[in-house]
């Protein structure tokens, strides 16, 4: 870990939204375009956020004092918003497509030729698939493909108790199978979701892959394990971040071809988190087949753990960057020996409280490991929820980062070092 010598950054652009905004992604598929999720929540004349309403908000003593109260009849909706990025850095509103529930995650796939499909969870446990297409003539590229709710997708299995509701968290592609994706819950559960088609057929596995004892805040899935007996078996892991200040991990199986499951190797925990762990951000597999997984968490802490395929995981390094760790990006991996390091990861953070940072984890060629601040973005009054970059510039890092109750959106560039 090493002192904070990092930059202040200025905003070239900021603009106030409609709706607090609680997430953010640049599409791969044309990357000049970015989506922003909207969350719109009113409690007796009262903003509350995300975080707040799933549970307990540490920061909110009046939050606190509603647990275990009755809930009161609450009205929410959102919205997703289209904008472009203009090569001069005007941002564009391109669409705005209203939403029935607010919205607390999206996120494109990442598998090559299905870089333009979105995925959308809800406080009403939904999920919801778009496909963006721009088109000159075409003023709505951003077009709905299906709905579907938590107890449609488990056929029954799963609803809410009375009395009580079920929210979707966030919601996570696999990374190598475009039709597998995992959404979590704040009553501590994490669902497969396995989707043959955009439009139908979807079906959640209702057997949870893992489970917390509070609100699971967000899930990350590793690539392939490579395969088992079967070629048609798919082997790989899931992370998982609880309120309960736990990350937990696991090993399944799944096998599309009859849509079966199967847990090979069972949740375990790593301890070390002294609050809830909101970000999860898989790195790579080393030679020696452990894993390197960045967290964060409410503690406000950034860390680096080693995760072997057996044995107890192992806490490298961390870092407090000053505010809950809400959000983790890769900006990009560098395995690539040097003499000052073995290896480098660039992340963008959503640091809630204070702002945006984009930090360093590295191994230094003495084998010690580091967290490094590189820059700080702190023009936002509210909680920072999502912030994301250009996937294409490659001089300037540029972002556009948003605030909650400030409803601010916000672009910025950081120069390349």
């Amino acid at each position: 870990m090493e002192k904070d010598s990092s930059k202040l950054i200025n905003s070239i652009w900021s603009q106030a939204l409609d709706l607090p905004p609680s997430c953010v992604e640049f599409c791969p598929a044309h990357p000049s375009y970015f989506l922003v999720g909207t969350y719109n929540l009113q409690k007796d004349d009262v903003d509350i956020s995300p975080e707040q309403e799933a549970g307990d908000d540490d920061d909110n003593d009046d939050a606190k004092s509603q647990a275990g109260k009755p809930k009161k009849a609450q009205s929410r909706n959102g919205s997703i918003l289209v904008f472009q990025l203009q090569d001069d850095n005007k941002i564009v509103p391109i669409q705005t497509e209203p939403q029935p529930s607010a919205l607390l995650d999206l996120h494109f796939n990442p598998n090559e030729g299905f870089q333009d499909i979105c995925a959308t969870v809800s406080s009403t446990a939904t999920l919801a698939i778009f496909k963006f297409s721009p088109a000159s003539e075409d003023d709505k590229p951003l077009k709905h493909l299906n709905t579907m709710d938590i107890a449609s997708l488990s056929g029954g299995d799963i609803s809410a108790e009375e009395g009580s509701e079920i929210l979707f968290l966030s919601v996570c592609w696999h990374p190598s199978r475009a039709d597998l994706l995992a959404v979590t819950t704040n009553t501590g559960h994490v669902y497969l979701v396995h989707l043959p088609a955009w439009d139908k057929g979807w079906r959640l596995h209702p057997e949870p892959a893992i489970t917390h004892t509070l609100e699971a805040w967000t899930v990350n899935l590793s690539p392939n394990l490579g395969v088992t007996g079967s070629p048609d078996e798919v082997p790989f892991r899931i992370f998982s971040g609880g309120d309960d200040s736990k990350l937990r991990f696991g090993t399944v199986t799944w096998n599309p071809s009859n849509d079966h499951l199967v847990e090979t190797i069972s949740a375990v925990e790593a301890k070390g988190h002294d609050a809830g762990v909101t970000a999860i951000l898989p790195l790579f597999v080393q030679d020696d087949g452990s894993e390197l997984l960045v967290t964060g968490s409410y503690d406000e802490n950034i860390r680096l753990f080693s995760l072997a395929p057996y044995g107890r995981p192992r806490n490298l390094v961390e870092m407090g960057l000053g505010g809950g760790v809400w959000r983790l990006k890769l900006v990009n991996l560098d395995k690539t020996p040097s003499k000052a390091y073995n290896w480098r990861a660039r992340i963008l953070a959503s640091c809630m409280h204070t702002g945006s940072r984009v930090v360093d984890v590295l191994q230094m060629v003495d084998g010690e490991h580091h967290v490094r601040v590189l820059g700080r973005f702190e023009e936002h009054k509210s909680m920072n929820y999502g912030s994301d970059f250009h996937p294409e510039r490659k001089d300037k890092l540029t972002v556009v980062s948003t605030s909650f109750y400030d409803r601010l959106l916000c672009l910025w560039q950081l120069d390349s070092v």
